[in-house]
């Protein structure tokens, strides 16, 4: 890539999506090393031209001593280009073990949250060409399949402590020497973290071996075909199954039978997969083995009723229906935020100032102590189902039950908000009334 292009490039991928980033405020994160100030200097030659505001995060995670002089550093170098910055700084207690799995999921919860402070849409990451392919050497070793070979994708969507954090790398089709070269051609001096080279960890042992270019090729070929394919494949699905799949906000899904046997075997174990993810809140889908063993079940049996992923599925003569499934992962949890993600399937919006106010399961007992005094309409669903729908409580008395359209006063009606955190793919398909479906699921 000449240097002209590689300006170019980049204008070419703004001016693609112009019209998501339109007016909206986009955070970069900033490391200091030559991949994000090269896209720290990339996005800020193009905002005003294409109408976008950008801010600067810089994480400090207080693992090394030089870290809090890095930042300062980083700062300095969004001053002179005239780009705000903030530092976020990950305080929490180190683990021994685990170290950088653990400070990638702090550093993205404190990146959402820093989002959501200073309205962020959208969030741009320097992952690059040669972080594509470590990724790809990675996950082939791992036995993935064709969710983990395809790899990073330019926009994508991960679930933090308070929600959704909407990720985007428009570097993913440049290499690590061309951001090298816009550094040094704009005269910005990066840093090098020294975790990059320590053979200790996994990525650094792979990138040593991506000395040769045509290996690299080879590499990045087979990445663009794993991509091609996930995405025709969840295009074919979507196109079967759009108008036999129902859901409810509540974490309720239902699939017609016959719609899931016409698709092809791998196709099926696809959608059972996402479906699984989706209502047991899990963050990585589950193992080929256990999805090909259930699937065989379902074909098997007629009314039986399995537990996968923190699923709860129940398989009648037409259809399968799955629910959360109760289980000691469904904990209580203290609301401090304004946005807070509870068992990765609720988003609550909190409005109120209270110190005490929790969310947790309803469960068994509080549902039929509600029903028997008249407090909420007994709905079509059992008992699995109700124990995992989520309750607002302060101290020990239930103050909203959103999806049984319970709330104490208005206020709580009106303070706290709670949204399924797929609701925008929920929307696309049939809903699911909860009081007025003809069987028990």
């Amino acid at each position: 890539m000449n240097k002209k292009n590689l300006t170019i490039n980049f204008e070419f991928f703004i001016n693609k999506y112009k019209e998501k980033f339109k007016g909206k405020n986009i955070g970069i994160a900033v490391s200091g090393g030559s991949d994000s100030l090269a896209l720290a200097y990339l996005a800020n030659k193009y905002h005003k031209k294409y109408n976008y505001n950008i801010i600067a995060f810089t994480l400090d995670h207080k693992l090394r001593i030089e870290s809090s002089e890095e930042t300062k550093y980083v700062k300095n170098i969004m001053k002179e280009l005239k780009i705000e910055h903030h530092s976020l700084i990950w305080s929490d207690k180190k683990p021994k073990t685990k170290i950088q799995e653990t400070a990638r999921i702090a550093r993205y919860n404190l990146l959402s949250k820093a989002c959501s402070k200073y309205n962020c849409k959208y969030i741009f990451l320097g992952h690059h060409a040669n972080d594509q392919v470590e990724t790809f050497i990675i996950r082939l070793g791992a036995k993935s399949g064709l969710e983990g070979l395809s790899c990073m994708r330019q926009f994508s969507r991960i679930l933090t402590n308070s929600g959704a954090l909407e990720l985007v790398r428009p570097l993913l089709y440049y290499t690590k020497d061309n951001l090298i070269e816009i550094c040094k051609t704009n005269k910005l001096k990066w840093l090098e973290d020294p975790s990059n080279s320590d053979l200790k960890y996994l990525r650094s042992k792979t990138r040593k071996l991506l000395v040769n270019n045509d290996m690299f090729n080879d590499f990045n070929r087979a990445i663009l075909l794993f991509n091609k394919l996930r995405y025709n494949i969840d295009a074919l699905i979507h196109k079967y199954i759009c108008n036999d799949l129902e859901f409810s906000q509540s974490g309720i899904c239902r699939l017609n039978l016959k719609k899931l046997y016409m698709l092809p075997e791998i196709f099926q174990l696809r959608l059972l997969s996402y479906l699984i993810k989706i209502i047991g809140g899990k963050k990585y889908p589950r193992r080929k083995k256990v999805l090909y063993n259930l699937l065989t079940n379902i074909k098997n049996e007629n009314n039986k009723i399995f537990t996968i992923g923190g699923s709860y599925i129940k398989v009648s003569r037409d259809n399968i229906t799955l629910s959360r499934q109760s289980d000691k992962s469904i904990t209580c949890s203290k609301i401090d935020n304004t946005n807070t993600l509870w068992d990765r399937r609720f988003l609550v919006l909190n409005k109120t100032k209270r110190k005490n106010l929790t969310i947790g399961p309803l469960g068994e007992q509080d549902y039929l102590s509600m029903i028997k005094l008249n407090k909420i309409q007994k709905p079509s669903i059992n008992f699995n189902a109700i124990k995992t729908i989520p309750a607002f409580r302060v101290l020990e008395q239930i103050v909203s039950v959103p999806h049984l359209l319970y709330w104490k006063s208005e206020y709580w009606k009106n303070n706290i908000k709670i949204i399924h955190i797929e609701h925008k793919l929920i929307e696309k398909y049939k809903n699911i009334d909860i009081y007025k479906i003809g069987e028990k699921i």
